[in-house]
């Protein structure tokens, strides 16, 4: 036995229930592509490289597993069809919250609210570093957001600290990193250096970061 699971941006179906039986067959009118939906599934299969069996619609990140069906369609829902009693379930309604796309169960025919997970549920998933990269423009804002996720007062004189930090650090170097503390809930530190040459600065957030905390810096060195 089996059930299903739709996943797509929020708020993009007036009525659900006829928009995930219309999914069923591929019949994606009316979703237009959001890169949030590929983020979202490639955070599935990294974390449950399993799901690459009970994903649709096809893509590429399928890797040698034959086409079928459309394969223009990855970019604008997910659907996941999973056996009875598989225990992450809860997880995914919080993942897909956190990029910004709403969970349909079809057997309840009901949006799934992405409420917290339990803290007695095992599936924290505790990650040490966070690894990605911004353009020099977004640094301060990287560091606002992520302030906001741990509530860090983050002001004026966390920015005065910033002024001329990055001028001589190094990506390539094993000391060439700037480190910024956000002591927040958890305390993190941001490690920040300039890739030479150009105007990227590489980031590596390190901290007790749950699943979701995780998964929103995350996001947001994607979108940033």
């Amino acid at each position: 036995m089996s059930y299903d699971l739709y996943f797509w941006p929020s708020g993009a179906a007036k009525n659900p229930r006829r928009l995930a039986v219309r999914l069923a067959g591929e019949k994606a009118d009316g979703l237009v592509p959001d890169r949030r939906v590929l983020a979202f599934r490639a955070e599935l299969l990294r974390r449950w490289p399993d799901l690459a069996d009970r994903i649709a619609p096809w893509h590429h990140d399928l890797g040698r597993r034959q086409p079928w069906g459309r394969i223009d369609l990855a970019d604008r829902f997910v659907g996941v069809t999973l056996p009875y009693g598989w225990e992450d379930t809860d997880a995914l309604a919080v993942l897909a919250g956190v990029y910004g796309l709403d969970s349909y169960d079809p057997q309840s025919e009901r949006l799934v609210s992405p409420g917290p997970l339990p803290h007695d549920r095992g599936v924290r998933d505790d990650v040490a570093r966070v690894e990605g990269w911004v353009t020099e423009e977004h640094v301060v804002q990287l560091l606002q957001r992520i302030s906001a996720y741990v509530g860090y007062a983050y002001d004026d004189l966390d920015e005065a600290a910033l002024t001329g930090a990055l001028d001589d650090t190094n990506d390539e170097a094993v000391d060439g990193w700037f480190e910024y503390p956000l002591a927040g809930a958890p305390t993190l530190v941001v490690r920040l250096a300039q890739s030479p040459g150009s105007a990227v600065v590489s980031v590596r957030v390190e901290g007790a970061m749950d699943l979701v905390l995780a998964t929103r810096v995350e996001t947001l060195l994607d979108l940033l």
